[in-house]
This record gives C-alpha cells, sequence and structure tokens, in this order.
C-alpha cells in the first residue's frame, strides 16, 4: 500500500498558539545545560509541529527561557506559531502570546546636567551672602601670608 503523503501541521499565513513542554528535557541534561538545551528542544518541537525547515525564535521567547537561570528554564512554554512561505521553505516565527508579553519597568525621569546646575545655583543664592562672605576672607588671608 502506498504511503500517504503527510498533511501539513499549521496552514501557511495561519497563526497557533501551541505550549511546549520543556519538563521533558529537564531531567535528561545536567543543571549547567538546560537552558540551552531548552531553546533547542523548543526549535525542534516547533519545526516538527508546524512541519517546516527553519524556525526563527522572538527574543522575548528567549529571555522567557533564560529568566531564571542556566538551571532553571520554565517547565513549559505557551508561543505564538505563525507559518508563512519563503522560497520555497515553510518558515515558523515564533513570538510570546500578548499576554504574557514581559511588562516595561517603569523609567526613572532622567535629571539633566543643566537641570542639576540649576539646583545647585539656586541653593547658593538661598544662602546668606555673610556667611559666604566670611568663608571667602579666610582663604584670601592665608593667601597673602
Amino acid at each position: 500500500m502506498p504511503r500517504q503523503k503527510s498533511k501539513p501541521g499549521i496552514k501557511t499565513g495561519e497563526e497557533v498558539m501551541i505550549i511546549v513542554p520543556l519538563r521533558k528535557i529537564k531531567k535528561k541534561v545536567p543543571r549547567w545545560k538546560r537552558a540551552p538545551r531548552a531553546a533547542k528542544f523548543l526549535k525542534e518541537f516547533v519545526a516538527k509541529q508546524a512541519k517546516a525547515e527553519k524556525v526563527i525564535v522572538g527574543p522575548e521567547v528567549n529571555e522567557k527561557i533564560w529568566e531564571r537561570g542556566i538551571e532553571k528554564p520554565p517547565s513549559r512554554i505557551r508561543v505564538r506559531v505563525r507559518v508563512e512561505e519563503e522560497d520555497g521553505a515553510r518558515v515558523a516565527y515564533v513570538n510570546l502570546p500578548p499576554e504574557e508579553m514581559p511588562k516595561k519597568p517603569k523609567e526613572k525621569k532622567k535629571v539633566r546636567k543643566e537641570e542639576k546646575v540649576e539646583r545647585i545655583e539656586e541653593i547658593e543664592t538661598e544662602k546668606p551672602e555673610e556667611e559666604t562672605e566670611e568663608s571667602e576672607e579666610p582663604a584670601e588671608e592665608k593667601q597673602e601670608e
């Protein structure tokens, strides 16, 4: 009996959510190789599911795997996979879903040098003039001697 052609896993142009079970490699790999091996496993798993020749992983997915260090990657990771056809080859793009995207920390207000100088000048002008004159006179006398 002739073998049937396999169906493509994910249709071209389609976007699918996949949960990758990274726990499978946790016990098989030494601690100090876990995060790099988890990244390789993610690529292999997605390539197999999407039947793609090439898998491109987004930086946020990589950061999620490495978030807790090399020894403790997550047990499973939920990713969004989009398959496209490029030059006759199937390419799978892997990203995090919007709800799992890392939140950006609030940026602290940066103080410019000009503002610092203005603040210092304000502080100096607030001091009574008598104190500043007295402190300058002894220094002048020492220079004369």
